[in-house]
């Protein structure tokens, strides 16, 4: 005979709306989904359902390809950095197809500083926006930005790193280089505040593409005050000479802690990185992922990594339910109704070559699927108040579990409650 559970092994309590989620629909739900249901007491309109299950997902997910990420005994130092950049634009013009209650996508914009104690370097990926843009910017991006992308803008980033709230010793003064990993306007930031001596590295393509600036073009959106008096490398197809995973990877420090890949689609020259952060007890690394996509629907769930049957509520999610069943999210939210394939795709003009765009996305949903990589792009609202931000590193990312935390937040964001109420008027 098996042994009572003591209170503490037994599986926590789940508090469901029976006004929204019937008791007898989540039984019927998680009866298909092979768990065990005990109810104990039910209290009017609340009740309370104890759940367990034996299988995270709502499909046993495929295995992933190997990236063949090199050996390496050396790290470096990732701290992820809130430029205080903030957008909000109508989903519409950014994702496609509508999803249940989605309406606005409000967003952050994020730098990398990278630190290499090997060489005694650090490096910024992306910069977010400049606070004087308005009157920086050439006039048709300033009037793009007001009519589409309204934006507001706390500090400029090397402010941030100069006041040097944790006292790390890393100012604007320190940065040997920084990495576009694409010349719009909100990952640019201002350049022109770091020294000279700085490096612009900028991917495959750039020059031919969008040089000369503004206003010796008077189309193009970058400034020629931003290129000049700098050393500017542009890595060419030669400069990657290995490939990790899908994506040919550029040894930036040679000591493979860092690698430079290249991900065009969005735009020409496109780079995203992936950088080693600890190798105890096993290396895990934190992939970036620039905008390769911009919203985690658009590469999640995969046939590598399905919809779990149970996603977390986060903050401010509508789900009426807490945890919320995966097969809803599943039966009354994806357009496809599939627990394989991301939620979204890129809406027409998004990405400037979208067959290139989508290649590098399913390259990008390989390591992602790899639970030894944390995926952070650059527009990811979930990764607010659930990661380590500047001034403290994200190396412990893997040791914190904090990949748990935001890979399904996202879900948080479409209104189960509005759908499955459509759904039961439509029946």
């Amino acid at each position: 005979m098996k042994a009572q559970q003591t209170p503490q092994e037994r599986p926590k309590a789940r508090q469901i709306n029976s006004d929204l989620f019937p008791v007898e629909e989540v039984i019927r739900a998680r009866a298909l989904d092979q768990t065990r249901i005990l109810f104990p007491s039910a209290l009017s309109p609340w009740h309370w359902v104890i759940i367990m299950s034996d299988q995270v997902y709502l499909v046993s997910p495929k295995k992933a390809p190997e990236l063949h990420i090199p050996a390496s005994s050396s790290c470096v130092d990732v701290r992820l950095i809130d430029t205080t950049t903030y957008g909000k634009v109508p989903a519409s013009l950014v994702f496609t197809p509508a999803l249940p209650g989605y309406d606005m996508f409000t967003f952050p914009s994020y730098s990398f500083l990278i630190s290499n104690s090997n060489s005694n370097k650090h490096v910024l990926f992306d910069l977010g926006m400049r606070k004087d843009w308005e009157t920086a910017l050439p006039p048709k991006t300033v009037g793009f930005v007001k009519q589409y992308m309204p934006f507001t803008i706390e500090a400029n980033l090397h402010e941030t790193l100069d006041e040097d709230a944790g006292h790390l010793g890393i100012t604007s003064q320190s940065i040997s280089t920084v990495i576009w990993s694409h010349h719009h306007f909100d990952h640019r930031g201002d350049i022109t505040a770091f020294p000279s001596t700085t490096e612009l590295v900028v991917g495959p393509g750039f020059t031919n593409e969008y040089v000369p600036a503004y206003p010796t073009n008077p189309e193009s959106s970058i400034l020629e005050t931003e290129l000049q008096g700098r050393p500017i490398r542009e890595l060419d197809d030669a400069s990657f000479t290995l490939k990790i995973g899908q994506l040919p990877a550029h040894d930036l420090f040679g000591d493979g802690s860092f690698y430079i890949l290249s991900a065009p689609g969005h735009t020409i020259g496109h780079l995203c990185a992936l950088a080693r952060v600890s190798n105890t007890p096993i290396p895990s690394f934190v992939f970036i992922g620039g905008d390769c996509a911009h919203y985690p629907g658009i590469f999640r769930p995969t046939e590598y990594l399905p919809l779990p049957k149970e996603v977390p509520a986060a903050p401010g999610s509508r789900f009426g339910v807490a945890p919320c069943p995966g097969m809803w999210i599943q039966e009354y939210v994806h357009p496809k109704k599939s627990a394989t394939e991301p939620f979204l795709g890129p809406n027409a003009g998004v990405n400037e070559h979208p067959e290139q765009a989508d290649h590098s996305v399913s390259a990008m949903e390989e390591f992602d699927a790899n639970e030894d990589i944390l995926v952070c792009i650059a527009h990811d609202p979930a990764l607010l108040g659930n990661v380590d931000f500047y001034p403290k590193k994200l190396n412990d990312w893997k040791k914190q579990e904090k990949k748990e935390a935001v890979k399904w937040s996202f879900c948080g964001d479409f209104d189960v409650r509005a759908a499955k109420k459509s759904a039961a008027i439509g029946s």
